[in-house]
């Protein structure tokens, strides 16, 4: 009488696929998620500075981004009561460093910016230098 089923050797081969196979299959996610991750933060902070510049050209009261490394989050204030419009998260993991932008980040009434200065942000596979240039130009982004 023959006995039916698979020898220990075949289990363990096929075992060893499925753990490649899953192995494979999540860390592929991961690097996508950390991908979107940042692309995401930068199209907001994007829109947060924008929105800033715009309310300075058309607004009396004068807005202002306070940037808050430690806390990992970002806030637009009104300029007179320092009332918080707006506050963003930063990623956990990130590190960012002031190089030589002055907080807060705010325009005058001509869009243009009052202190302009650079930053880095340190993500976790990759380094960014964001630049706020002199003049009515907008910030920009080096991939470092």
């Amino acid at each position: 009488m023959k006995a039916g089923g698979f020898t220990f050797i075949e289990v363990m081969i096929v075992l060893g696929c499925l753990v490649t196979l899953t192995a494979v299959g999540i860390t592929l996610p991961l690097h996508l998620l950390e991908k979107q991750e940042t692309k995401d933060f930068f199209q907001l902070f994007d829109s947060d500075l924008i929105y800033l510049q715009q309310s300075a050209m058309l607004s009396s009261e004068r807005n202002a981004l306070y940037l808050d490394p430690k806390g990992h989050k970002y806030t637009i204030r009104t300029g007179g009561t320092a009332k918080v419009i707006l506050e963003r998260k930063i990623p956990k993991s990130w590190k960012i460093e002031l190089r030589t932008l002055k907080i807060p980040l705010s325009f005058n009434s001509k869009g243009t910016i009052k202190q302009p200065g650079t930053m880095i942000i340190y993500t976790d596979r990759k380094r960014y230098k964001v630049v706020f240039p002199l003049g009515k130009g907008r910030h920009y982004y080096e991939e470092l």
